[in-house]
């Protein structure tokens, strides 16, 4: 079972970014599909890896989008993009610590329920400030 479903109410309307919030979501669902069925700790050792590499450069990508735009608020979401990645940090070396399924399936859930508040507050409104300057 989908712990993420993609919708419309989640296109930002740029599609890069589009494109890469549609990955979150499925590498996302990966991973909470490996825990519930209980796959090996390297598969699980792997997604997370993923999870954390495409956060990574996806808010770098995001940021430079930002930067290009002008966007007055960029202080602001880079502050909230580097604490997302100090927590997703510390539980992915807490997982690599002791391997347990319950701390990936924590970090997993923790990071759905960020990342569809985060698209649906802090990204909607830049992306409107992304889209304004492109005309």
């Amino acid at each position: 079972m989908a712990l993420l479903k993609w919708s419309d109410w989640h296109e930002l309307g740029i599609p890069s970014i589009d494109s890469q919030h549609k990955d979150l979501f499925e590498a996302l669902n990966r991973l909470h599909d490996a825990i519930q069925s209980g796959e090996g700790e390297g598969f699980v050792a792997r997604t997370l890896a993923f999870l954390v590499d495409h956060t990574v450069t996806h808010f770098q990508d995001e940021e430079a989008q930002m930067a290009l735009a002008a966007y007055p608020g960029l202080a602001e979401h880079q502050a909230e993009h580097s604490l997302m990645l100090k927590r997703v940090d510390e539980a992915q070396t807490q997982y690599l610590a002791d391997h347990s399924s319950m701390k990936a399936l924590a970090l997993g859930e923790m990071m759905a329920s960020w990342a569809v508040q985060h698209i649906l507050s802090m990204d909607e409104l830049f992306a409107e400030a992304v889209k304004a300057k492109r005309t």
